[in-house]
């Protein structure tokens, strides 16, 4: 079970994000476009000499991540790259996919693959970035924007930046010290009212015991309560692997004063998978909350709910039917799923800040032309994915947006349509 989305450490953090919470403001077709405010001139000026990764015609980019895990970025990246080559969106220019760097999940690997994709293979940038462990001070220096899922803190600053080098179709998703967290949950809250008919629901959430899924559970906690949950019961698993799941069942099952919750939330990732096998079989009838959306996980995930930062991929509309499309072009059985959606949005946002970039002629692409329109982009696949607005997104995601699906076991049906909103919590 490997193509679902990062480890524990990033499940912890992430997966709270992720419900919400995962980025172009009009559409040209079926693509999608960039609008950028007219000061775009925030970072380092010209390169002397040749453009890294652009020979004049052809732009050199590579994905850097968790191969082992999310395996099916690289389909999502070429999906769209081949279609921006095969229908000549931008006139002289191709771009050439490299690879998908597998980092391991390791920062010194991730060091060592970023420093050999920059001066061995001469990237322009990195697109369908999926790292953990982005080596984001040396990115920098390189001058390589990296445009991707988001997975930790090299995404976020402080205050809006317009001199960041990363960009997330979501936004900012794992800050180091937030002051403000983004209202991830209110879709949540909406839905579980209306089918419980109360005020203040029950909930337990499942997270692992180390620091990262504490300080995931104390944001979480803030998010939940602020809504309308009561005070959540927090049960933590042990970092896995997990030889026994029957304590845990049992506290999970008495956490609302000796009774089930009438929500359990899962923060562990693929550990999510056997404790929803094992509490159906203790006798919960709550709804389950994750982020595992895979169609492998139909079946072994049934009548659970999952929440993402998109619309569903399984309801049929031109934005989804597009990217469908470009995704069968180079894999004609891949599925949409989470790995897609990280190599697909990061390669559609590459392209949208290329354009950007490459308005006042090829000669003016490079990597600081490009971060430039980036920096101050609002990125959007209209009813897919977005928008996503650039600095604001640095500090949080601006706007925060979601969908939630139910598992029947065949397909993803949408529970709470794609929506986004700007409210936000301050963090005490």
């Amino acid at each position: 079970m490997a193509n679902f989305q990062g480890d524990s450490m990033i499940g912890t953090r992430f997966v709270g994000r992720l419900l919400v919470g995962v980025a172009l403001v009009a559409l040209v077709g079926c693509s999608s476009s960039s609008s950028s405010s007219s000061s775009t001139s925030t970072t380092a000026g010209t390169p002397s000499g040749p453009v890294r990764g652009f020979d004049g015609t052809t732009i050199r980019v590579a994905s850097l991540g968790i191969k082992g895990q999310l395996p099916s970025v690289e389909v999502g990246a070429r999906g769209r790259i081949k279609r921006f080559n095969d229908t000549n969106e931008l006139k002289g220019v191709k771009i050439e996919y490299v690879e998908f760097a597998d980092d391991k999940l390791d920062p010194t690997t991730a060091l060592n693959e970023a420093r050999r994709l920059v001066t061995e293979q001469k990237v322009f940038a990195i697109v369908g970035d999926a790292s953990a462990n982005n080596p984001g001070q040396y990115l920098a220096q390189q001058h390589v924007p990296y445009f991707g899922y988001g997975f930790d803190n090299t995404y976020c600053s402080d205050k809006p930046n317009p001199a960041i080098w990363a960009f997330s179709f979501i936004g900012c998703l794992v800050p180091a010290d937030p002051k403000v967290l983004p209202d991830s949950v209110t879709p949540m809250y909406d839905y579980v009212a209306k089918q419980t008919g109360k005020q203040h629901p029950s909930i337990a959430t499942i997270a692992t015991d180390i620091d990262s899924g504490h300080k995931d559970v104390a944001h979480g906690n803030l998010e939940l309560t602020s809504v309308g949950f009561s005070t959540p019961k927090v049960v933590y698993l042990t970092p896995p692997p997990v030889s026994d799941y029957t304590p845990y069942i049992q506290n999970l099952m008495h956490s609302d004063d000796g009774h089930a919750p009438d929500v359990i939330q899962c923060r562990v990732v693929t550990d999510c998978i056997p404790m929803w096998d094992k509490l159906q079989a203790a006798g919960f009838k709550g709804m389950y909350f994750h982020t595992l959306y895979s169609d492998l996980l139909l079946k072994a995930m049934k009548g659970s709910i999952v929440g993402i930062g998109w619309a569903n991929m399984s309801d049929p509309t031109p934005a989804r039917d597009q990217m469908k499309a470009d995704v069968a072009a180079v894999k004609p059985d891949q599925g949409l799923d989470i790995g897609i959606a990280a190599g697909y949005f990061g390669a559609d946002m590459f392209i949208a800040a290329l354009k950007t970039a490459a308005a006042g002629g090829v000669s003016k692409i490079t990597p600081e032309s490009v971060q430039a329109a980036a920096a101050r982009m609002t990125y959007e696949i209209k009813g897919l994915v977005g928008p996503t607005r650039y600095p604001a997104s640095t500090v949080v995601p601006t706007p925060t947006c979601s969908s939630y699906m139910l598992d029947d076991g065949t397909t993803w049906k949408t529970v709470v349509p794609f929506t986004c909103t700007s409210n936000t919590f301050a963090v005490k």
